[in-house]
């Protein structure tokens, strides 16, 4: 399976729009996002889409039509541009690499995967890693941490 990684300088970036534009050109890809949170539960938006909630086992994979095809998040995005399979990995930073390794199994089928993320390039070697960032973007740190993994970065 071909996989293709999409990272971003910092949110707001533009990175779900360019796996859209790659979804649309990929013809029956499958999509992972991957949300690491470092918060301990504890949202600094308050905007109610979980991806800080407690953790018990360290990780979630999250499958639920319901919850992935809710409007305005990244996973429907994903669906609505044409990705055959989409799942949302969230993690603490500690179980992120049995995270990535249990979400990866569930692609075996997979004509190719889109990845979204930062934090999993430290656990996989895709075939093309992107990294989308804006004119004047700084870094965040885990964009700085996986930068030297970058094949190609995207100025929007």
């Amino acid at each position: 399976m071909r996989i293709i990684t999409v990272s971003g300088a910092h949110s707001g970036s533009g990175k779900t729009t360019l796996i859209e534009s790659l979804l649309k050109f990929l013809n029956g890809w499958s999509a992972l996002k991957v949300t690491v949170s470092h918060r301990n539960g504890k949202c600094p938006v308050r905007k109610g889409c979980h991806a800080c909630d407690d953790l018990d086992s360290g990780f979630l994979i999250v499958s639920n039509k319901r919850i992935i095809e809710a409007k305005g998040k990244d996973t429907a995005r994903f669906r609505q541009a044409g990705a055959k399979k989409v799942l949302w990995l969230r993690s603490s930073p500690r179980a992120l690499r049995r995270g990535i390794k249990e979400a990866l199994s569930l692609f075996k089928a997979a004509r190719g995967l889109i990845i979204e993320t930062n934090s999993a390039l430290k656990y996989i070697k895709p075939d093309l890693a992107l990294l989308v960032r804006n004119k004047n973007s700084v870094l965040k740190p885990s964009a700085r941490e996986i930068v030297n993994k970058i094949d190609l970065v995207i100025t929007l």
